[in-house]
């Protein structure tokens, strides 16, 4: 097995009419996704795509999507995009890939209106549903070309995807992702983590424009044969239904997502012991909760797992070291690990000068396997910054312990994640400060009981003038997804600062840590 589309093949041939997926849209059974995978490509083709042109999907979980991604097998390379996203927010990843087709759901075809003068290289507008003014209707689209095999075959080095995460900056950058590393990180994650075979369900609930829902869960759960149920996106009581009469055997959630299923009434009195795996990202997960969640799937494992879109996935807190930390007190702080490196990754910690770092020393996490990206699309300089001599420096700080746990302590760049999503504080910050009204702003992350971290900004308003805290979050939403826009504003006279005039966020952070109420006169949430 070394491209994408080896497993699609093989996947048809093995299991034929077995349904790989069930969805709204009803089931697909393997045979039949891999052959409107091969209509896609050749329709595609067959309007003058050709090898490494890319194709944008703008789309929630659905069978479509996943068939978007199998444009591979004709060597052609998907950019999924995030659904949650604005408008003008779209804009850079769509210029900077340039795709000559986009598919998109037709509730998101006006967004992609909003900017279409703007998108110069895309010739073809293909929606999933009806064609409309400007949009030809997928399902003709696939209609009209072969199901044959498409004729050009991708070398393992190809790129497969080039999937946007936001740097340093904030401005969103390429990773390319190629057939060999998607294959190996799927290959480590059946083999080596979740122990997939072609008896399990999987429940895709996570958003498969993320590198955690699609190639960390869901094509891994296809890959091994197993039958796949996705859900268009998350929904508490949606999801313990397909657990309890699916026989969902494994799924992939983040720690908000689990306390939402707990909050869910009826949740422990439901038939749920089919679940054997809970595998949780993003943030390690609360004690509290975690002791709650093994009470309700008591007969589930519990595995947390840490990666990233450039590095893939790295490292794995295993079943049984949840049941180690549960039950041995003295082994409690486990939890706050997120494992240890798997399948062949090998995790190292640096410092500045790219020196290895002794066990406990805090250092930023650099990691080197053969599945990380192939580099940045169309950005060397980043490239060069991140990937350096097979290592990908993270930008995450953390410590190794004897045992060769992974701690992380800090994000280098004081980046949030908030429900399991990513957010920039410069990306906020650079809109907080088109108000008129802020002299200065500083966003960061406190603790937040639901979301893990809470967006918060602290702002100091100009001489003379006067906003509120609702203000100024309908000003950000007009240019932000509202899980980027600050749910707590504080204002404050001055930011603290050092002495070259940077602002000291670990100083915020500290400061307004327990802050999880409103306080009178400085706090609106």
């Amino acid at each position: 097995m070394n491209v994408w589309g080896d497993i699609a093949r093989l996947n048809a041939a093995t299991f034929a009419e077995k349904p790989a997926f069930v969805s709204a849209e009803g089931p697909a059974s393997f045979a039949a996704v891999n052959a409107r995978i091969n209509r896609l490509a050749n329709a595609l083709v067959g309007l003058g795509l050709a090898h490494g042109d890319r194709v944008a999907v703008l789309s929630r979980n659905r069978t479509e999507l996943f068939e978007v991604y199998g444009v591979a097998k004709g060597g052609m390379v998907t950019v999924p995009l995030n659904w949650r996203l604005a408008a003008r927010e779209l804009l850079h990843p769509l210029k900077d890939s340039g795709p000559l087709a986009i598919v998109a759901e037709p509730n998101f075809t006006s967004v992609v209106d909003a900017i279409r003068p703007e998108l110069g290289t895309i010739r073809h507008f293909i929606v999933l549903g009806k064609a409309r003014r400007g949009w030809s209707a997928y399902e003709s689209v696939l209609a009209g070309a072969p199901a044959d095999e498409p004729r050009f075959d991708p070398r393992p080095d190809d790129a497969l995807c080039l999937t946007y995460s936001s740097g340093t900056t904030g401005i969103p950058k390429g990773a390319i992702i190629t057939h060999r590393g998607a294959l190996n990180n799927c290959r480590a994650i059946i083999e080596d983590m979740l122990k997939l075979t072609p008896d399990d369900t999987g429940l895709a609930v996570m958003p498969l424009f993320h590198v955690g829902g699609m190639w960390y869960h869901l094509f891994p759960s296809y890959a091994s044969g197993g039958t796949t149920i996705i859900l268009p996106e998350f929904n508490p009581r949606a999801v313990l239904a397909a657990i309890q009469e699916r026989g969902v055997t494994h799924v992939h959630l983040v720690p908000t997502m689990i306390g939402a299923l707990l909050d869910e009434p009826g949740v422990r009195s439901m038939k749920l012991g089919h679940l054997r795996i809970l595998l949780y990202a993003a943030s390690s997960i609360p004690l509290g909760l975690l002791r709650s969640a093994m009470e309700v799937f008591r007969h589930c494992g519990f595995i947390q797992s840490f990666g990233s879109t450039e590095a893939g996935s790295v490292t794995a807190l295993l079943a049984d070291d949840h049941a180690a930390a549960i039950a041995d007190p003295a082994k409690a702080d486990l939890l706050l690990s997120c494992g240890r490196a798997f399948g062949g990754a090998t995790v190292e910690i640096r410092d500045a000068a790219g020196a290895s770092l002794a066990q406990g020393t805090i250092g930023e996490i650099a990691v080197r396997s053969d599945r990380i990206m192939d580099g940045y699309w169309k950005n060397g300089d980043a490239t060069t910054q991140t990937l350096v001599d097979g290592w990908i420096y993270t930008g995450d700080l953390g410590y190794l312990d004897s045992a060769g746990y992974l701690y992380i302590v800090d994000r280098k760049h004081d980046m949030i994640v908030t429900g399991g999503e990513n957010v920039y504080p410069r990306e906020v910050e650079d809109v907080l400060y088109q108000n008129a009204d802020l002299a200065e702003v500083a966003v960061f992350a406190i603790p937040d009981p639901k979301w893990v971290e809470r967006v918060a900004a602290a702002v100091v308003l100009k001489p003379g003038r006067a906003t509120t805290a609702e203000e100024i979050r309908q000003h950000a939403v007009k240019s932000l997804a509202s899980y980027k826009c600050p749910k707590t504003v504080l204002f404050v006279d001055k930011l603290p600062k050092n002495a070259t005039g940077k602002v000291l966020k670990r100083e915020l952070r500290r400061q307004y840590a327990d802050l999880l109420k409103p306080k009178a006169g400085n706090l609106s949430s």
